[in-house]
């Protein structure tokens, strides 16, 4: 009866070992094989969105009428994530207003990174993670964090930012509280489709 418990303790001591290393296995970081599209070296590139859109939990939408940005793409074979990097103030969004006519800026705080999850077809689904923006404006003094789900076409080179509520009002100033019109600690997602130049061929290694 002994040597059975104890052989059944040796068992189920094992089993969770090997749980838990090939948990430690799967978390490991993604790589990927990346270059530009042009056979050119240098990984710096820039985006160009259209009109981006901030939705929070409550349907309040914020809209800008475009945006731009230029970040490093991380080239090589088999390069760990992240597979770019957005530098503090990289990100410009222009003529922003919500409701009641309120126009507001947008300030890109601290270093985004572009992660990779998976791949097909020339589409590779990932996340921009590090997301810290300060929304200022007449009354208005926000922060929203968190990060932003994503994908990447090969082919068409289109960096297109998903309208998943990932992100959170982490701040809202209590004296400029955006006239009531945010709260927080709601959800809010953004949604804007960035072209990028040079293109990029992103590939899993």
């Amino acid at each position: 009866m002994r040597g059975r418990l104890i052989g059944a303790i040796a068992t189920g001591v094992a089993l969770v070992a090997t749980t838990v290393i090939a948990g430690t296995a799967s978390a490991l970081p993604a790589t990927w094989n990346v270059a530009r599209d042009d056979g050119g070296t240098g990984g710096n590139f820039t985006g160009q969105a259209g009109v981006t859109v901030l939705t929070t939990a409550s349907g309040i939408q914020l809209t800008c009428d475009s945006a731009s940005a230029a970040g490093t793409a991380n080239l090589g074979p088999a390069v760990p994530d992240p597979i770019a990097t957005l530098p503090p103030g990289s990100t410009q969004f222009n003529n922003c207003s919500g409701p009641f006519g309120l126009t507001f800026t947008v300030t890109h705080q601290g270093t985004w990174e572009l992660h990779g999850d998976t791949h097909s077809g020339g589409l590779t689904t990932g996340r921009i993670i590090n997301i810290d923006a300060d929304i200022s404006g007449p009354s208005c003094e926000a922060t929203v964090t968190g990060y932003v789900n994503a994908t990447f076409d090969n082919d068409t080179n289109e960096l297109e930012v998903l309208a998943d509520q990932t992100l959170t009002v982490s701040y809202v100033d209590p004296a400029n509280d955006c006239l009531g019109l945010i709260s927080q600690g709601e959800a809010a997602g953004f949604a804007g489709t960035f072209v990028v130049d040079p293109g990029l061929i992103v590939l899993p290694a």
